[in-house]
């Protein structure tokens, strides 16, 4: 129990206000679009101490990836975590040692009435991993599942995008200070075309024809101060929505899903096959203006099969990030897992939270610093019950692939 308060004590500190506006994002409700988070992580320790034996080092290599992509039909989702570790200690019988733990996921959900209401998924499960203590891998985790479920996500990153050029031009005086909540939503689809124009009009030439329909949209809800964008305006755009240039906006994603199915376990990290679970998720976005995203997912695993040394699994994952200026990012994490028991051992509950401060630096790397907090409560199947929580203090250098 003192797990659970702790963690909701730290999760108590993670909400922000965001910058506020007449119109929400949430107002958004573009079903066609596409959602992208994807960073490669990496850290290296070397120490060299003359009293030592031997040179230590520990290394360690992240990958986050998540994609959405949403259309009226069907919404198509993946998702790619993983974490490698490479480490030796200083004793001179101490040799070189490695870890990985990567998971996999892709659900396709297919709108019956090409709405935001019902729909029919599949999805597939993959996993990969070594533990620091085996000679080899571990044999691949697989597992199908399809069910059926209601609710949809929109993304909202182009409305996102016209909140902040709004913001942005304001301050150059280019458009007006009370610009209409329409006149930044014609703005935003306009943004949500680009790659429409890419396609009519070419990769390297397109800019120049979306540019000049978002003057256009501008010019027609009167938000100009002097009826044109200017030069400067243009260029502030391209600052704005240019990746080469600009970190930009971050994807912005709002509504909810909630889906049951069953699930097929093919093989898991033993090799062993025939697992048949029962499987619930909820998942729920909420964006708070331009500047902070919240995303809370929820799901659990009820195995029917009663050999398995887990009877039922509960996961939840809450991530909420606040851009604190153009530069500098504010991310907090909380993974929570717990795994009921069949018969031996104990009810094991793993709690990670994580707060970490992106530092934007050129050609979309980043300068991260991270502070983080684990326990385990339960010792079974590899899991090994901590006293207390223990405390680690990062910092690494990202890339952001999207």
């Amino acid at each position: 129990m003192n797990n659970f308060n702790l963690s909701l004590a730290v999760i108590g500190l993670l909400f922000l206000s965001g910058s506020a506006s007449a119109i929400d994002l949430t107002d958004y409700k573009v079903i066609e679009g596409t959602y992208s988070d994807a960073y490669v992580d990496g850290s290296l320790n070397v120490n060299d101490d003359s009293d030592k034996e031997q040179t230590s080092y520990n290394a360690v290599i992240k990958a986050d990836l998540e994609s959405v992509h949403t259309t009226a039909p069907y919404t198509l989702e993946y998702a790619l975590q993983g974490q490698g570790s490479f480490f030796r200690g200083s004793d001179d019988n101490s040799s070189s040692e490695s870890q990985y733990d990567t998971t996999a996921h892709v659900e396709v959900n297919k709108y019956i009435n090409n709405d935001d209401t019902f729909f029919v998924y599949g999805n597939t499960k993959l996993g990969y991993q070594k533990l620091s203590s085996a000679s080899s891998a571990s044999d691949p985790f697989v597992k199908v599942g399809a069910g059926v479920g209601y609710g949809r996500m929109y993304i909202a990153t182009p409305l996102a995008n016209a909140m902040r050029i709004a913001e942005d031009l304001q301050a150059y005086k280019i458009i007006k200070a009370d610009v209409s909540d329409k006149a930044l939503m014609d703005l935003a689809k306009v943004i949500g075309l680009e790659s429409e124009f890419a396609s009519k009009y070419g990769s390297n030439e397109y800019r120049q024809y979306w540019y000049s329909e978002m003057e256009k949209v501008l010019k027609e809800n009167k938000a100009l101060v002097n009826d044109s964008l200017s030069a400067t305006g243009i260029v502030r755009l391209d600052e704005i929505l240019s990746t080469n240039d600009s970190r930009g906006v971050l994807d912005r994603l709002h509504g909810w899903t909630v889906q049951a199915g069953a699930g097929q376990v093919l093989s898991d990290y033993n090799g062993d096959d025939g697992d048949t679970t029962v499987d619930v998720e909820f998942d729920y976005a909420l964006p708070f203006g331009y500047t902070s995203q919240l995303r809370e997912t929820l799901s659990t695993s009820k195995v029917l099969n009663s050999d398995s040394t887990f009877d039922y699994t509960m996961s939840n994952r809450l991530k909420y990030t606040y851009e604190i200026s153009d530069k500098v990012d504010w991310i907090n994490t909380w993974n929570l897992k717990y795994l009921k028991a069949n018969e031996a051992g104990d009810d094991v509950t793993t709690n990670v939270l994580g707060t970490t401060f992106r530092y934007y630096l050129a050609n979309q790397l980043t300068f991260n610093t991270t502070l983080s907090l684990s326990n385990v409560d339960g010792n079974n199947l590899g899991f090994v019950e901590t006293k207390g929580w223990n405390t680690a203090l990062t910092s690494s250098i990202s890339y952001r692939l999207k």
